[in-house]
């Protein structure tokens, strides 16, 4: 991975890198200018799914990217093999058919 030095413009060779979290790393970078000799450091970050792993660590929680579809998500992950124990009945949003965004709300749930 490169990166341009934020004072010369010039190409930086990561150097080493060290693993702060699964999804944070911080990358020491040198820059190839000589005559400028910046190091410095830079942090990674995963911040999202993009595409859900076959084999998903519990321990991590991602958010969806908001271009996934997620009843297309949910389909995916309920044919994995992993997804038929304790599997819930999806939510009302998740069935065909439901375009909202909206909730919906009875008046009568709400009262004491």
């Amino acid at each position: 991975m490169r990166m341009r030095c934020p004072h010369c413009k010039s190409w930086a060779n990561v150097r080493n890198s060290v693993e702060v979290t699964p999804l944070l790393r911080e990358l020491f970078l040198v820059c190839k200018n000589a005559a400028c000799g910046h190091t410095f450091a830079a942090a990674t970050e995963i911040n999202r799914t993009l595409s859900p792993s076959a084999t998903p660590d519990p321990s991590i929680l991602l958010p969806l990217s908001p271009h996934v579809r997620r009843r297309d998500v949910m389909e995916q992950m309920a044919r994995h093999p992993i997804a038929q124990c304790d599997r819930l009945p999806p939510a009302d949003a998740d069935r065909a058919g439901a375009e909202t965004d909206e909730i919906e709300t009875d008046a009568a749930a709400l009262a004491p």
